[in-house]
């Protein structure tokens, strides 16, 4: 081999060498700016996250602080004023009273004592509902459908189609979904009809919840979520569960699922 084929071999394997360095440095480069993004991606979502978790948080907390308000003001307005009234009633018990008098005084507090019972048991239940504690979920769901249809106002329907529900644990929750979808749909839907499914898919539990109102505006669901929609989001995620609202010409149709 001559000089100049040795210079030409000499060059092509220096051209060789630089460019798988500066392909290795390109691919070095590439790998680099990717995990960068990766990472500022991964950033975005963690505080994505991080911003729908507080925003569920503040969710949880104000409606437990509304529920906390609601509550003392049924004690402060019903249970309160009627104790203060059976204090003045027991102000007036003395010996000079006759008997049709004391007759009179002990029977209108014991209308009162009957009323607040009547109101604490109201409250007690509205905290945790005594037929889901003693009979379980599908009987309170069942009584809960019943009370509405009784009402007159709307027809109400529910079908447990589900071989297995959920954890006695989560019950509560999920009823309390339930009652924040029928108070939205009496509330805001217009509606006449709600359709209420318990089914399983795998493991899952399945609700699917349909009436026939005006439905929601998608367009400003995710940016504007009431509170009530906060509020089953909230519970959802105790549950480990997800909502998904289904398209349809008309009316409401939502699917929840819970793992």
């Amino acid at each position: 081999m001559g000089a100049p084929e040795e210079a030409i071999t000499f060059k092509i394997i220096i051209i060789g060498m630089l460019v798988i360095f500066l392909l290795s440095l390109s691919v070095i480069i590439f790998f680099i700016i990717y995990q960068r993004r990766l990472l500022a991606q991964q950033k975005k979502h963690q505080k994505l996250e991080s911003d729908y978790q507080k925003e569920l948080l503040k969710t949880s907390i104000a409606s437990q602080e509304e529920e906390r308000t609601r509550i003392a003001k049924e004690l402060h307005d019903d249970v309160g004023a009627m104790l203060t009234t059976t204090k003045l009633y027991f102000g007036q018990i003395s010996p000079q009273l006759s008997g049709p008098e004391l007759m009179e005084i002990t029977s209108k507090m014991s209308g009162f004592f009957d009323d607040m019972i009547q109101s604490v048991r109201s409250i007690s239940q509205d905290l945790r509902p005594v037929i889901l504690e003693k009979l379980g979920l599908i009987e309170a769901i069942q009584s809960l459908v019943q009370t509405i249809n009784d009402s007159g106002k709307i027809e109400v329907s529910f079908v447990n189609n589900a071989t297995h529900t959920i954890a006695k644990t989560k019950e509560l929750n999920l009823y309390r979904i339930i009652q924040e979808l029928i108070t939205n749909t009496l509330k805001h839907a217009n509606a006449s009809v709600i359709n209420i499914e318990f089914k399983n898919e795998k493991k899952s539990l399945v609700v699917i919840y349909q009436d026939n109102g005006k439905g929601l505006d998608k367009k400003n669901l995710i940016h504007e979520k009431g509170l009530g929609l906060k509020n089953i989001e909230s519970r959802l995620s105790i549950l480990s569960g997800n909502i998904h609202f289904i398209e349809r010409d008309s009316g409401m149709n939502i699917k929840i699922v819970i793992k």
